[in-house]
């Protein structure tokens, strides 16, 4: 199994080399041709064939060893050739070099693309920001946006506030069709202050007897704490 693996691997790298080897004689021959021989030495027919040629037993992993040093040596060359001739053409990185080879540009037209791309993008990001900015203020002024926005902060506070009102055993009766909080109001709308207010609780009196209360609880969202919570028996 391990040995089908291995030669599935390099009838891989035997085909990747032959497609490098194909993209590469544009720009470096000498490149090419080592890519090409690293294919044939990863080519497990080559192993055979030389074997059969030589009257030798020769191990496949000499064969694999001699591909990588071949493949190896070309890539280094393509990549000191893509080093130089962006150099020689003005190009401030090999990767700027082969983005403008994709365009058709040269240094100085690629130079000016590259501001331009850099330039729309940065404009781009600064509207996204304003929009943003835009957007949180509205909701900011906007009492049921800023409300909805912080109510799960304001669930878990203002419970805690308002049972701790409670003289002796309380009980929770929100749940899907009735949610804990059901009117709001500006607490402090320069500070976004928010009062929370609802009916879904029942706190036991001296009698043991459990009693529906109302309650309000101001919210401060930007320091995530209650500042107030009141509550007396009744519904809204």
């Amino acid at each position: 199994m391990g040995k089908k693996i291995g030669k599935a691997i390099c009838w891989f790298m035997a085909f990747a080399g032959l497609m490098s080897c194909a993209g590469w004689f544009a720009t470096n021959a000498l490149a090419a041709i080592l890519a090409l021989l690293s294919a044939v030495l990863f080519c497990p027919l080559t192993w055979s064939l030389t074997k059969k040629a030589s009257g030798r037993e020769i191990h496949s992993g000499a064969f694999v060893v001699a591909a990588l040093a071949v493949m190896f040596a070309g890539s280094s060359m393509m990549a000191k050739g893509d080093k130089d001739l962006a150099s020689e053409q003005g190009f401030a990185s090999v990767a700027d070099y082969k983005a403008a080879t994709k365009l058709g540009l040269d240094a100085e037209a690629y130079a000016k693309h590259k501001a331009e791309a850099e330039a729309a993008e940065k404009q781009k990001a600064e509207l996204a920001k304003a929009a943003e900015a835009k957007k949180e203020s509205d909701c900011r002024n906007d009492l049921q946006c800023w409300a909805q926005k912080n109510e799960l902060d304001a669930i878990v506070t203002c419970k805690r506030a308002i049972e701790s009102l409670a003289k002796y055993d309380f009980e929770w009766t929100d749940g899907i069709t009735a949610p804990i909080f059901a009117r709001l109001s500006w607490g402090d709308k320069a500070r976004g202050e928010i009062i929370y207010i609802g009916d879904q609780v029942k706190f036991q009196n001296g009698f043991g007897n459990f009693l529906k209360h109302k309650y309000a609880c101001k919210f401060d969202p930007v320091a995530k704490v209650a500042i107030n919570a009141t509550a007396d028996p009744g519904r809204l």
